[in-house]
């Protein structure tokens, strides 16, 4: 995005559900203090987010709850320093936990590199 010559507006988007486990004896699990404290990270320590194991993702936010990681790819691409401009979170009715959180690159310090965060490595 960075090499492309025209001044672009873009949106670099993440997907998939927070925690939630569909089958087996842990069937329902949704956990909520887990998905706050990603979705808090997510501006403030992407790169723990980036060292926690995958089995440990799935310990914590139940099988499909990996798809977090599609998050983590997301917010690599907008580097080191984010402010968040918007967020949702919501249990309803179903097996899903749902999140969405809008991001804005915040400009680079003077001297620094621009390589993304771990989570994008």
């Amino acid at each position: 995005m960075e090499s492309f010559p025209d001044n672009l507006n873009v949106q670099v988007w993440g997907t998939g559900g927070m925690s939630h486990q569909l089958q087996g004896p842990r069937a329902g699990l949704i956990n909520s203090d887990f998905d706050k404290s990603f979705l808090d990270d997510l501006t403030r320590d992407a790169d723990r987010l980036a060292r926690i194991a995958h089995i440990e993702y799935l310990r914590d936010a139940g099988s499909e709850g990996i798809e977090l990681v599609m998050w983590l790819i997301m917010r690599g691409a907008l580097g080191d320093r984010v402010r968040e401009e918007r967020r949702f979170y919501h249990v309803p009715a179903s097996n899903t936990a749902v999140g969405h959180v809008i991001l804005e690159p915040l400009a680079q310090p003077v001297g620094s590199t621009t390589e993304p965060v771990a989570a994008c490595r």
